[in-house]
């Protein structure tokens, strides 16, 4: 590996000082030096302005051996200097401030289309003898394929090998990189991949929340393969590792490659069972371990649930625009996002908290745009493999 340089090493001091002492999860995985982490965890919290003078420094100093990481460097630290200037009681117009950090300019998407959305819904789950509204029967059909915890393990070990044999045809992994799998309670998202560093991960499934047959599959595919730990890992081998790119080490939340990161992560399952092959894969494979009936219609249902229910991706990026701009409040946001996203009142209530919180509220739009990004290109299985190991921006990916 080559020696980090001047550069990189302040980098990683500058990130890891505001996730140390200012913004708790800024940092969302590292896998830098130890000696670093200690040093700046040891030291005495600087103030914003003394920060922001660190910010201006890296600016001067961006490595311009390479114009690819050049530019990728000006976008981050851009985004560095937005949260530190924010953290500095600095505020921002919101759309302002979720370009400065994501490279992205959200836009709201017309409630028509989640109006067109509910009424596909409708058609695909329609209304029985007993009144129930639409949100009722989705959670209702939803609830037909909750798994019992025992049964977790064994069905994410058939997950864990379906989708990394596919994963291998799509890129080839490394020999020696590895996931583990363990379920945990009490946290506040579903399920979460923690990479290590070293080609290896830990994806931690939250059993609080009812753990489904139908989103198995997707959700390894997210966090494990091809998504996040495949992202992660061959990126630490050809950036950091080959060429020495320190800010690899450090993977943040505010940051333009999260938007790349999640828009791996929200296509990973299409990369590897295109055309909605997953569902089939479920009826014939994965329902059966899970002890889940299924006959010759259940495949076609989910189908048509699962490609109805796309748009709503949107609805609390939408909520979330409407809300930080002042022109709904937190309880018609809530409304909101019950109303078009056909949520529970609890699940539109746990929605509102992410994307009112300090850590998130502009990362919402990560999943929906990087999306989009990806599945826009000419070729999006070419762009998706060049993501895996590659720096670039998501303003870049509009002209592919």
């Amino acid at each position: 590996m080559p020696p980090l340089d001047a550069f990189g090493l302040d980098y990683l001091r500058l990130v890891l000082e505001i996730d140390a002492h200012h913004m708790d999860g800024y940092v969302d995985s590292y896998y830098g030096p130890d000696t670093i982490k200690a040093e700046v965890e040891a030291a005495p919290p600087q103030k914003p302005e003394a920060l922001l003078a660190t910010v201006a420094d890296l600016q001067a100093r961006i490595p311009d051996v390479d114009p690819v990481r050049e530019q990728y460097l000006r976008a981050e630290l851009r985004a560095i200097e937005c949260t530190v200037r924010m953290l500095n009681h600095e505020t921002f117009d919101y759309l302002d401030e979720v370009y400065h950090i994501y490279d992205v300019r959200p836009t709201l998407v017309d409630d028509s289309r989640f109006e067109a959305t509910h009424r596909e819904l409708d058609r695909v789950l329609p209304a029985g003898k007993d009144g129930a509204t639409l949100a009722e029967r989705l959670d209702a059909w939803h609830k037909r394929f909750e798994i019992a915890v025992e049964k977790a393990l064994p069905l994410l070990e058939l997950v864990r090998a379906e989708t990394y044999q596919r994963t291998t045809t799509l890129i080839d992994l490394p020999y020696n990189e590895s996931i583990e799998v363990t379920l945990v309670r009490d946290r506040p998202w579903g399920a979460y991949n923690w990479y290590l560093g070293n080609g290896r991960s830990l994806i931690e499934f939250n059993t609080d929340i009812p753990l489904q047959a139908t989103s198995l599959l997707g959700t390894f595919a997210h966090e494990g393969y091809p998504g996040h730990h495949t992202e992660a890992m061959l990126k630490e081998r050809a950036l950091y590792l080959q060429k020495g790119y320190a800010e690899q080490a450090a993977m943040r939340l505010h940051s333009p490659a999260a938007v790349i990161a999640e828009g791996i992560a929200t296509t990973a399952l299409d990369m590897i069972f295109p055309g909605g092959e997953h569902h089939q894969w479920n009826a014939e494979f994965l329902f059966p371990a899970a002890g889940i009936a299924a006959d010759g219609t259940t495949a076609e249902t989910l189908h048509g649930v699962s490609e109805a229910g796309e748009a709503l991706r949107y609805v609390t990026g939408n909520a979330a625009i409407l809300y930080h701009t002042g022109q709904i409040n937190r309880e018609q946001a809530i409304e909101y996002i019950r109303t078009y996203g056909l949520a529970t009142a609890a699940r539109a209530a746990k929605s509102f908290d992410f994307l009112s919180h300090p850590l998130y509220r502009s990362y919402i739009f990560t999943y929906s745009i990087g999306h989009d990004l990806i599945m826009n290109t000419a070729d999006p299985v070419t762009t998706f493999r060049r993501l895996l190991t590659e720096q670039v921006l998501p303003s870049h990916l509009i002209t592919l």
